[in-house]
């Protein structure tokens, strides 16, 4: 569901939240009338105006969640991205200083990242690079050659680096693959569409007013998912081409 609706393009995805909108309130509308009809006289079945409250509270909190665990998500792909940057520059850097003998290294370095960008990213971080998998083994090949020619300070803190090369392209690996949860979304929209139901149940006796605190509501939480699915992408906004620069940046 939400897979298919990343995919459409913004214009789309509007026209699919304010059809969704129209959909659920014509549904609660629906409802409010024929309940309406029902209880005709029996304004004791009504439940009191308070009782929506239930209802939206658990929607509310649930969408709170919900919202957290997306913006945590997109947070923790910004982190692990500007960390990842950095940490290629820092490694481009020392594998360019003169007398170390790991010039090889640093050509690896420029295939992996060129890996990452074309293969990775165009995936979405969902799936690996084979090619950049066998970079950060030569990578990693180099290090263990150059060891014991190199100074041990120098050494360990190339080798510190390296990991956190790896590290943080593990963690991005990671929050491509552990995407949004369907069932997660799923119950948000109906909690949502429970909501309008529980405003149209306690307006039954009052149709007009019914529509107008339904159709304010309705525009509250479409707000509200069009809002979240603009994050629903961590790395929505990155510019991949950062790991390139931070290739052609560092000096010698």
């Amino acid at each position: 569901m939400i897979n298919y609706f990343m995919t459409q393009p913004g214009p789309v995805q509007v026209f699919m939240l304010l059809a969704h909108a129209l959909l659920v309130l014509a549904a609660a509308v629906g409802c409010m009338r024929w309940l309406g009809s029902r209880l005709r006289g029996r304004t004791d079945l009504i439940p009191v105006a308070p009782y929506f409250v239930s209802v939206t509270t658990v929607f509310a909190l649930f969408l709170a969640f919900h919202a957290s665990t997306i913006w945590n998500r997109q947070h923790a792909a910004e982190a692990a991205f500007h960390n990842a940057v950095t940490a290629i520059s820092r490694l481009n850097s020392l594998f360019g200083k003169e007398g170390q003998g790991l010039e090889n290294a640093r050509v690896h370095l420029a295939s992996y990242t060129d890996a990452v960008v074309r293969e990775e990213w165009s995936t979405g971080n969902t799936k690996p690079s084979p090619r950049a998998v066998q970079a950060l083994e030569q990578v990693r090949q180099e290090l263990i050659s150059a060891s014991a020619r190199v100074p041990t300070a120098f050494g360990n803190h190339v080798w510190h680096v390296f990991d956190d090369v790896v590290k943080t392209r593990s963690t991005r690996l990671w929050i491509g693959q552990h995407d949004h949860s369907e069932r997660s979304w799923a119950l948000v929209l109906l909690l949502g569409f429970l909501s309008h139901i529980v405003i149209g149940l306690v307006h039954a006796d009052r149709p007009s007013a019914g529509k107008l605190a339904m159709a304010f509501f309705a525009c509250a939480t479409t707000a509200c998912y069009w809002l979240l699915t603009r994050a629903i992408d961590p790395f929505a906004g990155l510019d991949a081409t950062q790991y390139l620069r931070a290739i052609s940046g560092s000096g010698a």
